[in-house]
């Protein structure tokens, strides 16, 4: 069977509720979906947890678009305009096809997650989860079968590498060595050498990767000072930690939009944009939490145990 086939079996099937529908849960794998569960999981579960997962999305999401940029694969909907997807569904995927971006972020943050809580729950729901936004993503014509079938795995392969490397680096660093320093310049000059690199060799893909290299920077820097310095302790009751996540919402937000409002439309502008709203979220927030609440992390809080956050 080849796509068009698949493509015009499931447009076959489509109603307007089941479009509804197929748009919610596609939007599980959307950048927007994350920016806002990963600073919750950071401000509210664990600080660790949600640099990891900030990370490893940012650099999933590099490698995805430089694929992208190398293969070059047009949507379906272009491919084959007789498709009749609703144009809001269309709308999830723009730009190169091949490989599916929402499976593959989507399968790195569920892989890393299922790896770092070790429960049965996070590998089901991960699974699950995965296969229903593929699914999601053929049948609203932004992804062949196998975008979606390279994608998914490709996502896995990635969250492993990282996790075994993260693994290392926090063994070595459990001597007690102060390393702020030398984190703090591999941060910034790591995403800025790629965004130079890229702008002089090619200024679409960099102007698709801005965000993603400047949430990096942002993120390394914020968590590394927070580590050092602000040293937050995310336990809270219920009620503290709903103000935590509607004051933290609020300033992500602000920075983001009225950031966007200020900076010119071009990538460095957008780099530096992103890097302001990870900073925000990784040291400016819970400095503001702390101020607030008045927590300090205790000398072990951030040390991960197997099964536990």
């Amino acid at each position: 069977m080849d796509s068009v086939t698949v493509f015009e079996a499931l447009r076959g099937i489509a109603t307007p509720g089941l479009d509804r529908v197929i748009k919610v849960v596609t939007d599980l794998g959307s950048t927007t979906f994350y920016m806002i569960v990963i600073p919750i999981l950071y401000w509210c579960i664990s600080k660790s947890l949600g640099f990891g997962l900030a990370m490893i999305l940012s650099i999933s999401n590099y490698i995805n678009v430089g694929i992208k940029f190398i293969v070059c694969r047009p949507r379906p909907y272009v491919a084959f305009p007789h498709l009749d997807a609703p144009e809001y569904l269309k709308l999830t995927g723009t730009g190169y096809s091949f490989p599916s971006g929402h499976a593959q972020v989507t399968s790195t943050f569920w892989t890393y997650l299922a790896r770092t809580v070790r429960r049965n729950w996070a590998t089901v729901v991960g699974i699950t989860v995965v296969v229903v936004v593929a699914f999601t993503r053929v049948y609203a014509t932004v992804h062949y079968p196998t975008d979606v079938l390279v994608g998914a795995p490709l996502g896995l392969a990635i969250a492993l590498a990282y996790s075994g490397i993260e693994r290392r680096l926090r063994a070595s660093n459990a001597e007690g060595r102060s390393r702020v320093g030398l984190q703090l310049a591999i941060s910034i000059v790591l995403p800025g050498l790629a965004f130079a690199l890229s702008a002089s060799r090619n200024p679409a893909f960099t102007e698709e990767v801005a965000q993603v290299l400047g949430f990096l920077a942002g993120a390394g820097v914020g968590y590394t000072l927070e580590n050092a310095y602000v040293k937050y302790d995310v336990r809270a009751g219920l009620p503290v930690q709903v103000v935590k996540v509607i004051l933290g919402m609020a300033g992500l937000m602000g920075v983001r939009y009225g950031l966007k409002a200020l900076f010119p439309q071009a990538a460095l502008w957008n780099m530096l944009r992103y890097t302001a709203v990870a900073i925000w979220a990784t040291l400016g927030a819970p400095f503001v939490f702390k101020t607030l609440f008045g927590r300090k992390a205790p000398a072990q809080a951030e040390r991960r145990r197997p099964g536990s956050f």
